[in-house]
């Protein structure tokens, strides 16, 4: 619904960590015998309780720790194979596994530096950045917000309209409903003031009769296949107009941290280069080079 904007940073920093299983794998088939007691052993290699009980919830179904030990003596045959074979001890390897750590360690500085900033981000914050943006989040669809009522019987469904439209509010008649186990033992499905688009409410009948509403309107009856509706429209916002606050919320907020991470970063880099000499050989630097000659 929504424009996705995607930060070079983030994804990158998300990149780096996916590498994070192939070193664990690599550290896991180097390990050396426990003195503690061990839960399987290929050859002098060993999987402690100890190791299995940090990687493993053991108190969970028995299930999955088996199908780690048998991943991890799978892993440990082939890496032993590998490593018969001299495929352990190449200079390619090497380098990559360098590769691999430096780019690991960087991922962890990255994100202590920049992923601080959630903690500090307030409501209020998220508003200014909505009141002065707003604009940013243009609806692409017709969006409602709705609360709605499903019964297996017509004559529930009717009785908890008539409620409304004795002007009680829909959370004062959902309370009325609860202390009334005749009515409440029809009822099926209850949805409070929650938005949706026409992708998002079925059927396509509710979707209709609630776009006819007016806001605080409550419905009459819906026949459905799946039973006895009735909605009451809270709002409604349409295509190309902006949205409420709280049906963008999170959006605003992640588009506030991209840029608040974004502007962490490049002070980063900005005091990495005032702190350190960098001498660049090349007839013609790459044009999107985050260093530059001093």
């Amino acid at each position: 619904m929504h424009s996705s904007h995607t930060d070079a940073q983030d994804t990158w920093v998300v990149g780096l960590l996916c590498v994070f299983g192939l070193t664990f794998l690599l550290g896991a088939c180097s390990r050396e015998p426990q003195a503690t007691e061990y839960v399987a052993r290929v050859d002098g290699s060993t999987l402690s309780r100890d190791d299995l009980a940090a990687d493993v919830d053991t108190s969970t179904a028995s299930g999955s720790t088996r199908q780690y030990v048998n991943d991890w003596i799978i892993t440990e045959l082939l890496y032993q194979e590998a490593t018969r074979r001299g495929l352990s001890d190449s200079e390619t390897l090497r380098r990559q596994l360098e590769q691999t750590k430096k780019r690991l360690v960087i991922a962890a500085l990255l994100d202590k530096e920049l992923y601080g900033a959630a903690d500090s981000l307030t409501d209020a914050a998220v508003k200014s950045y909505f009141d002065s943006s707003g604009s940013m989040f243009t609806l692409r669809q017709d969006v409602i917000r709705a609360s709605y009522a499903l019964f297996s019987e017509r004559d529930a469904a009717n009785q908890f309209r008539s409620l409304l439209l004795r002007g009680r509010s829909w959370p004062e008649v959902v309370g009325a409903l609860e202390n009334d186990t005749l009515l409440a033992n029809h009822l099926q499905q209850l949805v409070t003031g929650q938005y949706h688009t026409a992708s998002t409410l079925y059927p396509q009948e509710l979707w209709k009769l609630a776009r006819s509403l007016r806001p605080g309107e409550v419905s009459f009856v819906l026949k459905a296949s799946s039973g006895y509706y009735v909605i009451q429209l809270a709002g409604m916002k349409l295509q190309g107009e902006t949205p409420d606050l709280d049906y963008v919320r999170d959006e605003v907020r992640n588009r506030i941290l991209m840029e608040v991470r974004r502007t962490r970063y490049e002070k980063l880099i900005a005091e990495l280069r005032a702190r350190h000499t960098v001498d660049i050989r090349l007839s013609e630097p790459p044009p999107s080079s985050d260093v530059e000659s001093h």
